[in-house]
């Protein structure tokens, strides 16, 4: 029978199987960049730490680039889920909503993360490709919000852009401690106590002083 319209045809056991064990890969791949670096990894570090040898690592991936590229793939799909809820950005629940959810993907994408965070600095296509127009989307709604509440009297009048830059920062902040094993995982609780302290302190810094 046929497939309906609009849904993907069910995996064979074969596929599964595969897209188990490059899963796997990815996964344990991360780690090793995170620690080396992707110049100082080789492929045979990586199949290693898959538990494979180097000649079946090819079955699934052509190369270390290649594997590097899947992994960066891997937070594609949650940042953009995040940057599209970053939208509707109008009040001070959607502000906690968004730092909350992206030190979410931070948290659950952790290996990969460091991995990505490595390459940032060494590899301008990945930067440009995956962080900065990323960064500039989620920063035009920033500064969206920002002008908005200026010119509604809500907040003082200050720079839009420079307040911007300081918002991301703040965010990368919070999670570099985490990444460089300083402090533990934030758990669930702790994640939003975190986002509302950091929008609490956004407002409170931005609102227009009463007696002035």
């Amino acid at each position: 029978m046929d497939a309906k319209k609009g849904e993907h045809p069910r995996q064979s056991r074969r596929e599964r199987r595969i897209e188990r064990r490059r899963r796997e890969i990815l996964t344990a791949a991360a780690q090793v960049f995170a620690q080396k670096g992707y110049a100082h990894t080789t492929t045979k570090h990586l199949a290693e730490a898959a538990d494979m040898a180097e000649g079946t690592l090819y079955n699934y991936f052509e190369g270390k680039r290649e594997i590097l590229l899947a992994i960066l793939n891997e937070m594609y799909v949650p940042i953009d889920a995040l940057l599209e809820n970053a939208r509707p950005l109008s009040t001070r629940d959607d502000f906690v909503r968004i730092v909350e959810n992206g030190l979410e993907i931070f948290v659950s994408q952790l290996d990969f993360t460091r991995a990505l965070l490595t390459e940032i600095w060494v590899d301008d296509v990945i930067l440009n490709d995956l962080i900065i127009g990323r960064l500039q989307y989620i920063g035009q709604a920033i500064r969206g919000f920002i002008a908005r509440r200026i010119e509604a009297g809500n907040f003082r009048p200050i720079d839009p852009e420079a307040a911007t830059l300081m918002i991301l920062g703040g965010f990368i902040a919070l999670i570099l401690p985490v990444l460089r094993g300083k402090h533990p995982t934030p758990t669930a609780e702790e994640r939003h106590r975190l986002a509302q302290t950091a929008v609490d302190l956004l407002f409170d810094g931005l609102r227009v002083r009463e007696n002035q």
